[in-house]
């Protein structure tokens, strides 16, 4: 993990970085831990959770996997090594089996808020350990050691006094932005951790908007 370009990224696109996180974004996260937290666990409930974590389509999960997966999330299963092995033994679209290490820490997060979030934007800008093939005990461990160092790279940086000062001015500036678009930016239900977790994705897509921009 690169810290210093990621703060100097901070620094440089927070503007950026808090219009991407718009009412848009936080709306569905607070209906899923609203309900989540109230034990709701209707169509409405499953449906947000499915379209605001991308589980919906071929690289998602399909009816059996969801069904399992909601299972799960309402019995508060905080292993995620039991958590990927469930998820593993129902066939997939055609057929497939895979080990869903993002979908299994998204679970994590929505019983626990101080446990991050892995997906495909926050493994590229903290470099993170790549998902490795071989026997599936080789698989689950790599996922296993994957999630370690992906919690070991939010404790490094939340004790960061400047990224501790860029999430305090992110708070107020989200919550002036939502003000301003009649939003309620409800500042109980995001730790820390979820808001470095949606700073770092938007980071990300700036990142590559930068990228294809200069491509272009």
């Amino acid at each position: 993990m690169n810290t210093k370009q990621i703060i100097d990224d901070f620094d440089e696109y927070g503007d950026e970085i808090s219009k991407k996180l718009s009412a848009n974004h936080w709306r569905p996260y607070f209906l899923i831990k609203e309900k989540f937290s109230n034990i709701i666990f209707d169509d409405e409930f499953k449906n947000r959770f499915c379209g605001f974590y991308i589980m919906n389509g071929p690289m998602g999960l399909n009816d059996f996997q969801k069904n399992e997966f909601f299972k799960l999330l309402s019995a508060k299963e905080n292993d995620l090594e039991k958590v990927l092995r469930t998820l593993y033994e129902i066939p997939g679209y055609r057929g497939s089996h895979k080990l869903f290490l993002s979908f299994g820490t998204k679970l994590l997060h929505t019983i626990d808020n101080s446990l991050p979030i892995y997906d495909r934007n926050i493994a590229s800008v903290l470099e993170l350990t790549n998902q490795a093939i071989g026997t599936i005990e080789e698989r689950i461990k790599n996922r296993i050691d994957i999630y370690i160092e992906l919690k070991n790279n939010f404790v490094l940086l939340l004790k960061d006094q400047t990224v501790i000062d860029f999430l305090q001015d992110m708070r107020k500036e989200i919550h002036k932005e939502s003000a301003q678009n009649n939003f309620e930016w409800k500042n109980s239900l995001v730790s820390d951790v979820k808001l470095l977790d949606s700073s770092l994705w938007a980071l990300y897509t700036i990142r590559k908007e930068l990228e294809e921009n200069q491509k272009s």
